[in-house]
Order: C-alpha cells, then sequence, then structure tokens
C-alpha cells in the first residue's frame, strides 16, 4: 500500500468520480482504476460498488476513507518535520459560509500565501447542515460558520466571536431614517431572505412568530451578496450579517434600520475534529482569523 494510491482513492470518493480523480491527478482513467484495484485486493474487500457509470463507498470503503485520511495526515506531519514555513507542502481544507468567505477574508489569503508559499487552499462553499458531515468524514480540516455555540463532543472549538444580525435597506427606504421601527412595521415591507435552513432566517422567523408576526411571501436567495445588492436596488428590506454588509453602509449603498428589539446576537466560529492534530499551516490561518477578527 503507497501513498499515491491513499491519495488517489481519497480524490475519487471526494469527487465521486474515477474520471475527474483522473483529470486532477493528471493519471490516464486505467491508472487510477489499477490503483484502486490494487488496495482493494490488498485490503481484501472491495471500496466501491459500481452500478453502472456510478460508484458509491461500500460500508468498508466508508471505514477505511477515514483511515486512509488519518495516514495522510501523519505522512504530512513528518515531511514537514523540520521544515521552514516557505519549504512546507500540503493542503488546507476549510468549509466556510459564502457571508464569511466574502465579508471577513479578504485580507487572510495574500498573508497566509506569503509564509506557505507550497500549501493549496482548497475552499468548499456551503451550510452548515451540508459542511458538518464533512468535517466529521475527515474530507474538511475545519469549519469557518456562524450560528449558535457549537456543543457537539467531536468537534473543537479554537475560535469564537459574537455578531450581530441588522435590518438593512435602500439609503431611500422610508424607514432608513427612522429610530425604534416596530417589528411589525418592517415586516409590513416585503423581504429578501437567505436559505430557509440558514441561522438568518431561522432567527427571523422566530422573531416574526414571538410577536405573533408573519413573513409576506418573502423573495429567497441564496447569497448573501445578492441580497445585498437587490436591497440597495430598492428591492426589498434583509435581516443579515453585520460584517457581510459594513462595506456597503459605510459606502451608502445601505442603510441600516433601528429597530425596536433585543440586539440579535450569534457567533461565528471555528470548529475542528477534537482529537485533530493542527499542522503549523493550519494554526496560522486560525491565528490570522484572531488577528483581524479578535474575538469579543
Amino acid at each position: 500500500m503507497n501513498i499515491r494510491s491513499l491519495q488517489t482513492f481519497i480524490r475519487v470518493v471526494e469527487l465521486k468520480s474515477f474520471t475527474k480523480a483522473a483529470c486532477e491527478l493528471n493519471y490516464v482513467q486505467s491508472t487510477v482504476t489499477m490503483q484502486i484495484q490494487q488496495l482493494e485486493k490488498e485490503l481484501g474487500y472491495p471500496l466501491f460498488d459500481r452500478i453502472g457509470k456510478k460508484i458509491a463507498l461500500t460500508s468498508y470503503g466508508e471505514n477505511f476513507f477515514i483511515y486512509a485520511n488519518e495516514v495522510l495526515q501523519i505522512m504530512q506531519r513528518v515531511n514537514n518535520v523540520g521544515k521552514n514555513p516557505e519549504e512546507m507542502k500540503g493542503t488546507l481544507r476549510i468549509g466556510l459560509l459564502e457571508s464569511l468567505l466574502s465579508g471577513t477574508t479578504q485580507h487572510i489569503f495574500p498573508l497566509f500565501k506569503a509564509h506557505y508559499k507550497n500549501i493549496e487552499v482548497h475552499l468548499k462553499m456551503g451550510q452548515l447542515y451540508e459542511l458538518l458531515p464533512l468535517l466529521r468524514q475527515g474530507q474538511l480540516d475545519m469549519l469557518y460558520i456562524s450560528g449558535e455555540l457549537n456543543m457537539d463532543p467531536d468537534f473543537h472549538c479554537c475560535y469564537k466571536r459574537k455578531e450581530n444580525l441588522v435590518f438593512i435597506s435602500a439609503p431611500d427606504h422610508p424607514l432608513a431614517g427612522e429610530h425604534g421601527v416596530s417589528l411589525e412595521n418592517v415586516l409590513s415591507y416585503p423581504f429578501i431572505v437567505t436559505e430557509l435552513s440558514g441561522t438568518c432566517y431561522g432567527r427571523l422567523n422566530q422573531l416574526a412568530f414571538s410577536h405573533n408576526l408573519s413573513l409576506q411571501h418573502p423573495l429567497i436567495v441564496d447569497s448573501t451578496i445578492a441580497i445585498a445588492e437587490l436591497v440597495s436596488r430598492g428591492m426589498g428590506i434583509a435581516f443579515l450579517p453585520e460584517y457581510s454588509v459594513s462595506d456597503y453602509i459605510k459606502q451608502q449603498r445601505l442603510a441600516q434600520i433601528s429597530v425596536n428589539i433585543p440586539p440579535q446576537i450569534y457567533y461565528s466560529q471555528i470548529l475542528h475534529c477534537k482529537d485533530k492534530w493542527i499542522p503549523p499551516f493550519m494554526n496560522e490561518w486560525i491565528s490570522l482569523i484572531h488577528e483581524y477578527r479578535p474575538e469579543r
């Protein structure tokens, strides 16, 4: 069993395709097939069910996938012993929300790459319910997410910061210059909301329910950037993380509405598996988040 075969197996699983894995790894497909078959022969059990052109992990394959990731992490630790940051090689796989990517990490990438030029950064965008299983299965190294505080004992939280959810509108909206606006008044206007499974919509729905109110046929858009643009064009009101719209407000492209409700607090967090070894380059990424967005 060799490292290249393990790397090939992991990419086939992640891409759900022998063909795509071969293309990414610059192999012919027969090489990928041969490596997987050799692994199966050495292990003594099938890793994939092959049904037509589709593949799926067997129960044995699912267990082996976890161990294969652990082996590669150990080899990465061995290869990085005694090396300077500039010499380190490896991959950092981060799952994060689109709002955090656009709203908080724009200064992180150039600083990180200045120290770790040979580290590949893979970003997986998605919602929390999509990303947590990938972290648990070892397909991601860490998550940068926002929501309620993590209570899962399998995950370690190495960063948490209080965040605010705010109501926003176009600068010329009737409520833009008002103070102490009632929630009933705000909800009487058209809303543009994020995906229904997200924190923003969930918290807004709770507020409406607690006041015996409801949203009137909101427009649902799965992107905070797109929502901010639509609101700035007068398409409706939105309820979004403050960090995701702060630049728009500073540029006077959006206005924050002062609503007579308690502050709506939640948390941005960095999570990784509890027993995971943290390589230097991953620790550097976490440190940069701490530096540019200190905990509060």
